[in-house]
């Protein structure tokens, strides 16, 4: 009689580390141990400190079980080779490198100890620092001792994984540009405070009297705070107005650092004279709060750019080389980078395509939904192209690399995105525009405020019009823009949407139309069971013989049918590009594709016939269950639309949107999609190449506000060159890359809050702009008529900035879902 299973012996409540006393996670728990621990640093950390002799032996001993399934094991060998050490690790010399990891499983400070201490068991390092906030340990060490190999196969023992640390170019500027506006943000922060307290300090004595030395002292200390805060992190209002001086082009830094200049200018003159108001205080914190907006802005750009993957996790780090250019012969791991041309490359099952190359051997299932936007495995054998960024799904297969590195298909796709990119005209933007001629009517009225007074005395003229660039200062110009669009986008991002530029706004807020990929957009991108003629009783036996395989029908059948655990299959054979046969208790099986009616034993009836005939017709995928050479059941598998896709498509609609879909599949395909989420059969376009969605998309913004919706790389270059792209949970980087907005939740229904929320905004910033005008055009007529001298336009000058700040505050946007689409299920049939 058999007999059950014996329990897993849960730890005991009480159960702490004996190294450090923090309780012992469950999966961690060995009931036959006297010893506990919470992490692998704390049993690192504890044999080191009870000087074990045998460290590294019992650590792999007590390690290796564990991790069995994980580690057949981790081949680390590609980081011995030339190139990787050439571009990823430092020559410290005296025969000593250096390099860094990022490390899994880094929980505590035990952890860091463990690995700091690799120096003690294994020789030739030579040194080992572990941060624990960013997960990253940098090694040095003797390669003609030890390999860099054997360091990384020791941590993967002690139970941290390591991978190499890569960093392009465009992560070292942004991380070098986020810290000079942080500099640049903590010396105006500094010199604001220092001259508002000495401006309290003024104030409180121009009411209760001062003697001069001290007021001298003051005047000038506050001059000279206000002077290096206008040369150091004031700087940039100067330089972006020069530039757009030098090329005609209206830029808000132009108005933003005539205004600042003649304050400084006003004030310097003052404190050097003796007489009048110094205004350093108010220049101090306008510079502030300026650059407070502009980095709230980048902030939410950078991060946006940084909730996604890295581009480089598309392609794997490391290759299998085969040694000669035979099938049968023994590969070696060696970085991506060093694969030439020629090179015969190994690829298992799931692995990706690292180049694009011609197969040699095998034959198998090729995932290209992230190239083409195909939903389907592609059948390749011996002959077969295959592209660089694709995904072998079931057999082994040997390529020939042809095109490698930038001449690869996936690379090019890259060139295209970065071109879509460069393309766009840039949206000159509304502060700008009224910026530009701001400056011009300022410089007139002052102008003309000199002419009026000058028949009084050209002190107090000069006064008037010194009054009058101060209280016009468009400094709340300048932050209506920024401030508000980086509230909105911070919001947003607390509702996972996350916008990389503040055009979106702008471009959103009138209606033109929106292209919808289909794979993975429209849709849930994975096969399913949607439909089944016949007898669904047998549906268990074929998902027992469809688990033999790895192929999507396969899973697609076995999430919704459980094989018997008590049956066996006998006879099992697969057919390539057919199906599978098997014997079951006595009984015949076959399963497999139409191809499997050629054979003129099998008998279909004419009603299973007919409904073949219509699931093929409808754009099914269709399996057939053959028992004893009887057709017995039909099945139809797609890919299913999501819950959210029609209502979503007529909430669009109904806000004036045209809506299209864009697909790489079969037009018949695309057409039964179109058809059951309401999109016109004009506006539904399939069998279309990433080339050929460019096409569309360029036309399409030639004419209109042009938006697109994807998540594949296939999309990343319409993406690009739409007016505004939107990249939707679960694509490829390079999509989110080169698209506006990325919505981390699934399904298309965020993009009516994306809509709702841009119109928002920009009513905003409109408002923004109309109180700042008014405001100014008020103080403007009083400085005229000589009403507002220079101390009260100083204390008037801030005002208009706050009240900006307060509307901009005050903006609604993506604080709830007021456009939402029903989340109903579809009544038509999901669809391939």
């Amino acid at each position: 009689m058999a007999t059950a299973p014996s329990a897993i012996e849960p730890p005991p409540a009480q159960a702490e580390c004996t190294h450090c006393g923090l309780p012992v996670p469950v999966e961690l728990f060995a009931p036959h141990q006297q010893a506990q621990f919470c992490c692998h640093g704390c049993e690192t950390a504890y044999l080191i400190l009870q000087e074990d002799q045998e460290l590294l032996e019992s650590l792999q001993a007590r390690r290796e079980a564990s991790a069995a399934a994980r580690r057949e094991l981790q081949n680390y060998t590609y980081l011995d080779h030339p190139t990787f050490t050439a571009e990823n690790c430092q020559d410290l010399g005296n025969g000593v490198v250096r390099t860094s990891f990022l490390l899994e499983g880094v929980l505590c400070a035990s952890c860091v100890f463990a690995v700091e201490k690799l120096p003690r068991f294994l020789p030739g390092v030579i040194h080992s620092q572990m941060n624990l906030t960013s997960s990253q340990a940098t090694i040095e060490w003797r390669p003609d001792e030890i390999k860099l190999s054997d360091i990384a196969r020791t941590l993967d023992r002690l139970g941290y994984p390591p991978h190499p640390v890569t960093e392009d170019g465009q992560e070292r500027l942004e991380r070098q540009e986020s810290h000079r506006q942080l500099i640049r943000l903590a010396v105006a922060g500094a010199c604001a405070g220092n001259t508002m307290l000495i401006a309290v300090t003024l104030y409180l004595g121009f009411f209760s009297g001062m003697s001069s030395e001290f007021l001298h002292l003051f005047r000038w200390t506050s001059a000279g705070i206000a002077v290096v805060c206008l040369v150091w992190p004031g700087s940039v209002f100067f330089r972006g107005a020069w530039q757009a001086f030098r090329s005609g082009t209206p830029h808000m830094d132009l108005p933003v650092a005539l205004g600042l200049a003649a304050g400084a200018v006003m004030g310097l003159v003052n404190t050097i004279l003796g007489r009048g108001e110094i205004y350093f205080d108010s220049l101090t914190v306008l510079i502030f709060l300026l650059l407070v907006g502009r980095y709230l802005q980048y902030a939410q750009q950078r991060r946006a750019l940084h909730k996604i993957s890295l581009l480089r996790t598309l392609l794997p780090r490391s290759v299998f080389r085969l040694t000669a250019k035979d099938p049968q012969a023994e590969d070696e791991s060696i970085p991506l980078e060093a694969v030439r041309p020629g090179d015969w490359i190994r690829l298992r099952a799931g692995d990706v395509v690292p180049s694009d190359g011609t197969i040699v051997d095998g034959s198998s299932l090729v995932d290209q939904s992230m190239l083409t936007g195909e939903s389907r495995g592609v059948p390749v054998a011996v002959g077969d192209r295959v592209l660089s960024g694709a995904t072998n799904m079931t057999g082994a297969l040997v390529i020939e690399a042809q095109s490698i590195g930038s001449e690869t298909r996936l690379s090019k796709i890259f060139e295209l995105v970065e071109d879509g990119l460069r393309s766009k005209t840039p949206i000159v933007q509304f502060a700008n525009w009224i910026g530009g001629y701001f400056v011009i009517a300022v410089l007139l009225l002052a102008a003309i405020t000199v002419a009026i007074w000058a028949s009084t005395g050209w002190e107090l003229a000069i006064n008037h019009a010194m009054a009058l660039l101060i209280v016009a200062c468009p400094c709340a110009l300048g932050l209506a823009t920024p401030f508000t669009v980086a509230i909105a986008q911070g919001r947003a991002a607390s509702r996972g949407i996350l916008i990389k530029s503040g055009d979106v706004f702008e471009r959103l807020a009138h209606p033109g139309i929106i292209w919808l990929d289909k794979t993975g957009t429209l849709t849930q991108g994975r096969m399913q069971v949607v439909s089944l003629s016949g007898e669904e009783s047998v549906m268990p036996l074929v998902a027992l013989l469809e688990r033999s395989v790895v192929h999507p029908i396969a899973e697609a059948i076995g999430r919704k049918y459980t094989a018997p655990a008590d049956v066996c299959v006998a006879d099992f054979e697969s057919i390539p590009g057919v199906g599978l046969r098997g014997v079951i208790e006595g009984v015949s099986w076959q399963i497999g594709s139409e191809k499997m009616l050629a054979n003129n034993a099998i008998d279909i009836s004419d009603p299973l016939w007919r409904q073949l005939n219509a699931y093929q017709s409808e754009g099914y995928s269709t399996v057939v269950v053959v028992r004893e050479d009887v057709v017995v059941t039909v099945c139809a598998l797609g890919d299913q639309i999501r819950t959210d896709s029609k209502p979503t498509v007529e909430c669009l609609q109904a806000m004036g949107w045209q809506v299209g879909m864009l697909s790489g599949d079969h037009q018949r395909v695309a057409d039964s999609v179109g058809r059951a989420i309401g999109i016109a059969p004009e506006l539904t376009m399939g069998d279309l190449s990433p080339e050929d969605k460019l096409s569309v998309i360029q036309q399409s913004a030639a004419e209109k506000t042009t938006v697109m919706v994807g998540d594949g790389v296939n999309d990343s270059i319409a993406l690009a060159t739409a007016s505004v792209g939107i990249a939707v949970d679960g694509g490829a980087e390079v999509s989110l890359k080169a698209a506006n907005v990325y919505l981390t939740t699934h399904g298309i229904s965020p993009i009516l809050e994306v809509i709702t929320g841009s119109k928002q905004t920009l009513r905003t910033i409109h408002c923004n702009f109309a109180v700042s005008l008014s405001y100014n055009g008020a103080a403007v007529l009083l400085c005229m008529l000589g009403l507002i001298n220079p101390i009260v336009a100083a204390v008037l000058m801030p005002i208009s900035s706050l009240t900006v700040l307060a509307i901009s505050a005050s903006n609604g946007a993506f604080t709830r879902n007021k456009t939402t689409a029903p989340n109903k299920p579809l009544t038509e049939p999901a669809l391939s």
